[in-house]
């Protein structure tokens, strides 16, 4: 079932120059919506496409391990003291230190005479968000490997493996988290009586995939540190919430509103950086972060990586990719610059905070930044003087074009194209199958040659428009030749390919799971793990490259039933219907 990179490139092609389209890159910012959106599918499709099954290859690795080193480099030599910048540059450093030592010490607050709180204008005897009390009410270990784990589960990493920390401070601070749970307790004495615990110099540098042409760096930390900078990433998410009411849950489609009111009307520009994550150097953190602060975030990260190559070398970023912490720390850094520019042009921040989309006037979601056109470019340019990169292909504050959060709008239209990263399974032809459709739907395109090339690759599975884009082909009613339905609820029946993950029961059965997991027997630890939800139908389960998949029944009674989604024609329901016909060669 392998497909070249080549061959769906040439089909694509081939239905562009049939739409009309002759190849030419209109040159931004005279594209026009439709060719906005032509020109980002031909780009896209296969931008990120990686074949057969490996993840990575050495040439994308040693691409992204360059990029890495560089960032490293950049840290190491920043100074912001060294920065030349104007009056109101400095003034701009100031507000952002101010907001940052308001983020971490929060005003005391007392009742007011009309029962409302308010704050205490002092800066004594204020609380401080990463203190032990406030880290440990999210501590924990994530899905992800852990240096010196053998597995990816919450039972193996702390049941079942040596604990693994850069500080013998960290081995300290986990007895003193679970001192008050004798289930914990009892679970990591015997742990420690068969594993014992391990200083390690600092993370694991490895590689995942991104594009085609390079690959994604990210950093294994050892267990400690994870537990804790777990611990810290919900103190600070929470705080970002109390303050500025950015919540990940929902800021995406913030950003996304504000890009596509950006690219109708130019009220907002669009930011976005390069290797961002590994950009925040610990000389910046140092001088601009509350020294408590500091000191937390410096306690909790690797200060040294392990190259692929075993070369270890210094960290001079306060965190990477892979340490929990950095997306909130960013994120943070960069709404305090936002803010701090708009205190300067007297400007008040406005945030939704969850009510309607579209009600903010600035957006923050890691590094990718929207705000008031004519704030852009003095918010570029502190970005500069803190050290950051802007990546001016991606940044947009001029003409119809705008993209944040992987939505991309030209005149309020959705123009982001398709990108096909995997074609392992069935499950990863029906999600391209599925996409494409939507696009030549969206934009009026037929997509004859690549929609029916890769749905000849599979098996016929029709599907209802509301499952997901891996169960199967979906299709509009009409299309059913044969239907199943269920007298009572109206419903129609119909077939989908689920996908399941590797599960190992517990205790294991076969030798090679045992062997796998290092398995011994740890009563506590499997409670705890069945407590925090990593057990389940007495089985756990695992990351795994081997994808599987089953063949379901389920019944639905709202076949064609599409929702308007935000940047879509009122049309687009009717539209999708037919040029998804049209593609799969039903009608």
């Amino acid at each position: 079932m392998r497909t070249s990179a080549c061959v769906l490139q040439t089909l694509l092609e081939a239905d562009l120059h049939a739409a009309g389209w002759d190849g030419y890159l209109v040159s931004y910012p005279g594209q026009s919506p439709k060719q906005a959106a032509l020109a980002s599918l031909a780009t896209s499709l296969v931008k990120k496409y990686i074949p057969g099954k490996t993840g990575t290859t050495p040439e994308t690795d040693a691409a992204a391990l360059e990029i890495f080193l560089e960032s490293n480099a950049i840290c190491k030599d920043y100074d912001l003291g060294s920065q030349t910048v104007t009056e109101v540059e400095a003034i701009v450093i100031g507000e952002v230190k101010l907001f940052l030592y308001n983020f971490f010490y929060p005003l005391p607050k007392e009742a007011g005479t009309d029962g409302e709180i308010t704050a205490v204008p002092s800066y004594l005897d204020r609380d401080f968000i990463l203190s032990l009390p406030e880290i440990e009410e999210t501590v924990g270990v994530g899905p992800g490997a852990s240096v010196g784990s053998a597995s990816t589960d919450f039972y193996t990493k702390l049941a079942n493996s040596p604990l693994t920390a850069t500080s013998p401070a960290l081995f300290s601070f986990y007895e003193q988290t679970i001192r008050s749970n004798p289930l914990w307790v009892a679970c990591n004495t015997l742990r420690n009586h068969v594993w014992g615990t391990r200083v390690v110099s600092g993370s694991k540098l490895s590689f995942v995939p991104k594009t085609a042409k390079v690959s994604r760096t990210i950093c294994t930390e050892p267990i400690l540190n994870m537990f804790y900078q777990k611990g810290v990433q919900g103190a600070l998410e929470r705080r970002l919430r109390e303050v500025v009411g950015i919540d990940f849950t929902n800021q995406p489609d913030e950003n996304s509103e504000l890009a596509r009111i950006g690219s109708l009307n130019g009220r907002f520009g669009t930011i976005d950086l390069k290797s961002a994550s590994d950009s925040l150097s610990m000389s910046l953190m140092r001088e601009i972060l509350p020294s408590r602060a500091f000191s937390v975030l410096n306690s909790f990260r690797s200060p040294r990586t392990t190259l692929p190559s075993g070369e270890t070398i210094d960290l001079h970023m306060i965190s990477s990719m892979g340490n929990a912490y950095t997306f909130p720390l960013q994120t943070i850094l960069f709404t305090a610059i936002v803010y701090a520019v708009y205190s300067v042009y007297g400007i008040h921040p406005v945030h939704f905070r969850g009510r309607q989309h579209g009600e903010s006037n600035f957006a923050v979601f890691g590094d990718d930044i929207i705000v008031l056109k004519g704030c852009y470019d003095l918010t570029v340019r502190m970005l500069e003087v803190f050290g950051f990169r802007v990546n001016i292909d991606k940044s947009f504050n001029q003409g119809p074009f705008r993209e944040s959060c992987g939505s991309d709008f030209s005149s309020g239209l959705n123009v982001r194209g398709v990108y096909i990263k995997h074609l392992r399974d069935a499950n990863d032809y029906y999600s391209a199958i599925n996409r494409l459709n939507r696009w030549s739907a969206r934009h009026g395109v037929l997509l004859l040659n690549l929609v029916g090339y890769l749905q000849s690759m599979v098996r016929f599975l029709p599907i209802p428009a509301d499952e997901d884009d891996s169960a199967g082909i979906k299709v509009p009613l009409f299309c059913l030749t044969k239907r199943k339905i269920n007298l009572d609820t109206g419903g129609i029946m119909y077939r989908y390919s689920s996908l399941r993950s590797r599960r190992i029961s517990l205790p294991p059965r076969k030798q090679a799971d045992k062997r796998f997991l290092r398995w011994f027997e740890n009563a506590d630890g499997l409670i705890l793990a069945l407590l925090a939800g990593s057990i389940r139908n007495g089985s756990i389960s695992l990351r795994s490259t081997e994808r599987c998949a089953n063949i379901r029944k389920r019944w639905s009674s709202r076949w064609d039933f599409i929702p308007f989604a935000r940047g879509e024609s009122r049309d687009y329901s009717e539209n999708w219907k037919v040029f998804t016909a049209l593609n799969l060669g039903k009608i």
